[in-house]
């Protein structure tokens, strides 16, 4: 009985060991801050403040999240100057980029001063959750000239669409507190549940191959003009001008020429529906389809990923944030 008692704790310490050791290397590898509900309602949650990240398992970042949870390369201070407000999913979020590298850091260079861009996007916001999110992000940050919204898919169902518009989207919960928070600090642990059981490095984009679902177009234009007016309408009414801007993924096929996988359909809706409610649509398939065939760059992916898939990497980001600064310059004339 000593001998089977003595095994046990001897496996016992080599268990923790191992888990120590592994998580002191995924510390420098894939280390997520633990997220918690955002009491503003800018967004469905933000992340721990001030934390430490590094995500090494799309690109090699690291950086450190504001005093708000968001990564921006500075504070936000109640009641400072925001002329543009950046909302959007993880690729907006940015952290598979260097921090001064994604499309809000790109987009404050590009202004140098003129504008400031303060930067919400968050892992899992898709266009619905933006827009269900405009309100109050709206009253938080009071945005004086622009809100940008970045959408992975122009191809919604009915169902996301009226749930939107009927204020009934299922909130994104924040399991926190107790023994859930503590092993959410574990960074081994949080890889293994990302890598087996929560992939979602998309939010929403749409994976190649995927069969579209077939909707009724009369419910479809009815439901997204009435989301994408009252969102214009809310902006208009903080004097703030809306625009949404499209970043698809970029495909290339067998003789290497990129593609995009947007239905016509869709585009055609959208942009109709952006045009009759005020809102500047931004589309950059020929901006990212040029980028590809002219400098070889694809806008999602990187050198530890499958070629151009994934989340967007630093050449995304600035094609990204060029367009903004030229769609922005277009409309001041």
């Amino acid at each position: 009985m000593k001998k089977i008692s003595a095994w046990i704790l001897k496996a016992l310490a080599a268990g923790l060991a191992a888990l120590l050791l592994l998580n002191i290397w995924c510390y420098f590898y894939y280390n997520v801050p633990v997220h918690y509900t955002n009491e503003t309602g800018a967004t469905e949650y933000r992340w721990e403040s001030n934390k430490f990240y590094r995500k090494g398992t799309e690109g090699f970042a690291f950086g450190r999240t504001n005093n708000e949870g968001f990564n921006n390369l500075s504070d936000y201070e109640p009641g400072q100057e925001i002329e543009i407000l950046l909302m959007g999913s993880s690729h907006m979020e940015g952290m598979n980029t260097a921090q001064e590298d994604n499309a809000a850091a790109v987009l404050n260079r590009l202004f140098e001063g003129e504008k400031y861009t303060y930067n919400i996007g968050t892992s899992g916001h898709t266009m619905e959750y933006c827009l269900s999110n405009l309100e109050a992000a709206l009253d938080t940050y009071e945005p004086s000239e622009y809100v940008v919204i970045e959408t992975r898919t122009l191809s919604f169902t009915t169902g996301d669409l009226a749930a939107l518009v009927n204020g009934e989207l299922k909130p994104i919960e924040s399991h926190t507190g107790g023994l859930v928070e503590l092993l959410q600090k574990l960074p081994y642990l949080r890889l293994i549940y990302t890598k087996y059981f929560n992939d979602d490095g998309g939010d929403g984009g749409g994976a190649a191959g995927s069969e579209p679902l077939t909707e009724n177009s009369g419910a479809l234009d009815s439901l997204l003009s009435q989301a994408l007016s009252t969102a214009a309408e809310s902006c208009r009414e903080h004097g703030a001008q809306l625009i949404l801007v499209y970043d698809p993924t970029v495909y290339a096929d067998r003789e290497g020429r990129g593609y995009t996988q947007t239905e016509s359909e869709d585009l055609e809706r959208f942009s109709r529906c952006c045009g009759d409610s005020g809102i500047a649509f931004v589309d950059l398939t020929e901006s990212f389809l040029n980028g590809y065939e002219q400098q070889h760059k694809l806008p999602y992916g990187f050198l530890n990923t499958s070629p151009g898939m994934g989340h967007m990497n630093s050449w995304g980001h600035e094609l990204f944030a060029r367009a903004v600064f030229e769609t922005i310059n277009e409309l001041e004339g």
